[in-house]
């Protein structure tokens, strides 16, 4: 996963903005939500690949 990649989070299709580095347990990554615009902070862990999903402009 790349910083602007479309992943998913609960199913739902987000954009990752930013993620904290390696160094720190339980990692979370901010995320943008592409249907609601929401902004969220959620576990490295819990984000899947979003492969095959286009970005959204």
């Amino acid at each position: 996963m790349r910083i602007g990649d479309v992943v998913l989070y609960n199913g739902r299709p987000v954009i990752l903005l930013g993620v904290e580095p390696m160094s720190v347990p339980e990692r979370l990554a901010r995320v943008r939500d592409c249907e609601t615009d929401d902004l969220l902070d959620v576990r490295v862990d819990e984000l899947q690949d979003g492969e095959g999903l286009a970005p959204t402009a």
